[in-house]
């Protein structure tokens, strides 16, 4: 397959690829999980880094030298 095809699949089928089970209830927890997280941001020079939101306790990423929560959206300076 090239890298192509790869990058045009979905982020769920890539999950259901890596995870290679034909379990159903795995792979419905599998498509579960990737419906309701949100995508990592595109990595950059110094990789992904993650932190807890102070306000709502989910995931902040690393952006360009401010943190962006995935969920409500609050910033914070690095």
């Amino acid at each position: 397959m090239t890298d192509f095809a790869d990058e045009a699949r979905s982020r769920t089928a890539r999950l259901l690829r890596m995870a290679n089970t034909d379990d159903h209830r795995l792979r419905a927890r599998i498509a579960e999980y990737a419906a309701t997280t949100p995508d990592p941001p595109l990595m950059g020079p110094r990789g992904i880094h993650t932190k807890g939101c102070a306000r709502c306790r989910r995931t902040m990423w690393l952006q360009r030298e401010l943190w962006i929560c995935s969920s409500c959206g609050a910033m914070e300076d690095e």
